[in-house]
This record gives C-alpha cells, structure tokens and sequence, in this order.
C-alpha cells in the first residue's frame, strides 16, 4: 500500500497533505480528501469550512484533484497477518 504526499495552496500557502482518499462524481469530476500534516510535531488547521454556524478550521477538506500537487508516494508497511508472529 502506498501513502500519498501532496501540496495544496490555500490562502497563498502551500500546505503538506496526505490524499485520503479520491472519489469520482455522478457528473465524471474527481474529488480528492486530503488531510494536513503535522508541522514541528503540531496538527494544523488550514482550510475553512462554512456551516450554518458560520465558519470553522478544519485539518481535512475535499478538494478537486486538478489542484494537488503530488510530492511522492511511501511505503506504509503491510500489517502483520493474524497468527504470523
């Protein structure tokens, strides 16, 4: 399995993403949910969501995959199988 890096710009700044997960819509669009990494150790809420409750900073957000911009990919480990250790 593969965890993907990525940049995203918002607010004139780039932010450090891992993409979550991408989804494609009824009308052919790919949505990619991406999520914030950590910066020096801290999670960080750079994007801005709009409820009825006026708005509120997320470290998540769903965003068209025309806009991230992939860094790389790493290797998570595989987990181990039940009864192999």
């Amino acid at each position: 399995m593969k965890r993907i890096i990525a940049f995203v710009t918002t607010q004139n700044q780039e932010v450090t993403v891992e993409v979550v997960n991408i989804f494609t819509t009824g009308d052919g669009r790919q949505i990619a949910t991406v999520e914030a990494l950590p910066v020096n150790g801290k999670k960080i809420r750079p994007f801005t969501e709009y409820s009825m409750g006026g708005p509120v900073e997320s470290s998540s957000t769903r965003i068209p995959v025309a806009f991230v911009k992939i860094l790389e990919f790493e290797s998570v480990p595989e987990p181990a199988e039940v009864g192999s250790l």
